[in-house]
C-alpha cells in the first residue's frame, strides 16, 4: 500500500469516526433529558460526553475558517517550485496534497456546520431557500468526495515520457502523445487547470471523467506542486523541439530543458 492510499484511509477514517462522534454528541445536545443527565451525572461519562459535545461544536467552525484561508492561500499565492523530479523515464510533476486535504477539510467544515440547520428547516417545508440550502450541501459533499479521490489516485500527478503528456487528475487521466499536441505557446495556470490544446484526437487516450472534447485536453496544474507555467514551458520545448524527446527522464535533458525555458526559480 502506498504513502498516499494510506493517508488517504487514515483520513476517511477519522471522517468517519468524527461523522459518528458529532452525530451522538448533537443527539446529546439536543435532548432535554439527555442534556439534565448529563449536568446532575457524577463520574468521568458525563465529564467526557460534556467535553465531547463543546468539541463537536467547536471543531466545525475551527475546520472550516482553518482551512478555507490555507486553500486559498495554497491555490492563489503560494510560489510552486519551478521543479520536476526524474524517475521512471520520465520527468514528473509531483501532486499538491496539501491544496487537495485544505479544499476537502473546508468543504468539510462547512457541511458539518449546515446539517443540522438545513434538516430543520427541510421538515417546515421545501421552501427556495431550504432547497438552495440542500443543494449547497450536496455541492460540498460532491467536493469532499472529489478531494478523497484526488488523494487516493495521486492527482496533480503530470508525467512528461518520450512518447507523450500523463496527466491524473480528480476523476480522470489523460495520455496525449506529442505528435497530437498542437503547436504554439502554452499559458499555464495554477489555481485552474490549463486546457491543452490538440490536433490529433484519435491519437489521445482519456480514462474516467475526462473532458471529451476532440480540440483539448486538461492538464491538471490546479492539484500539481510544480509551478504551471513552468510546466507550460516545458510542454511547449518539446513540441517544438521533437529531437529532445528522446532525452526526457534523463539527467542531461533535464539540464537543457531548464536551460531552455523561461520560468519562475524555487
Amino acid at each position: 500500500m502506498t504513502l498516499t492510499r494510506r493517508t488517504a484511509l487514515i483520513a476517511i477514517g477519522y471522517v468517519a469516526g468524527f461523522l459518528v462522534l458529532w452525530g451522538g454528541a448533537h443527539a446529546l445536545n439536543s435532548d432535554p433529558g439527555r442534556r439534565h443527565w448529563l449536568a446532575t451525572s457524577d463520574g468521568p461519562l458525563p465529564l467526557v460526553a460534556g467535553l465531547g459535545v463543546v468539541a463537536m461544536n467547536v471543531a466545525p467552525f475551527a475546520v472550516m475558517f482553518a482551512a478555507a484561508p490555507v486553500y486559498l492561500w495554497l491555490s492563489l499565492g503560494w510560489r510552486r517550485p519551478a521543479r520536476l523530479d526524474i524517475a521512471g523515464g520520465a520527468f514528473v510533476a509531483r501532486p499538491a496534497h496539501g491544496v487537495v486535504v485544505a479544499g476537502g477539510a473546508a468543504a468539510l467544515g462547512f457541511l458539518l456546520l449546515s446539517i443540522p440547520v438545513r434538516v430543520a428547516r427541510a421538515a417546515d417545508g421545501l421552501t427556495p431557500i431550504v432547497l438552495m440550502s440542500l443543494a449547497t450541501c450536496l455541492l460540498c459533499c460532491a467536493w469532499v468526495a472529489v478531494c478523497v479521490a484526488a488523494l487516493v489516485r495521486d492527482g496533480g500527478r503530470i508525467e512528461l515520457h518520450p512518447g507523450g503528456l500523463r496527466s491524473i487528475g480528480a476523476l480522470s487521466e489523460t495520455f496525449v502523445p506529442w505528435e497530437a499536441v498542437a503547436a504554439g505557446p502554452l499559458r499555464g495556470m495554477n489555481w485552474m487547470a490549463t486546457i491543452l490544446g490538440v490536433n490529433r484526437p484519435d491519437l489521445v487516450r482519456r480514462r474516467g471523467l475526462a473532458l471529451r472534447s476532440r480540440r483539448a485536453a486538461v492538464l491538471a496544474t490546479n492539484l500539481s506542486a510544480v509551478d504551471g507555467r513552468f510546466l507550460a514551458g516545458a510542454v511547449t520545448y518539446y513540441v517544438a523541439n521533437p529531437a529532445e524527446r528522446a532525452a526526457i527522464g534523463t539527467p542531461a535533458g533535464y539540464r537543457r530543458l531548464v536551460a531552455a525555458i523561461s520560468g519562475p526559480r524555487s
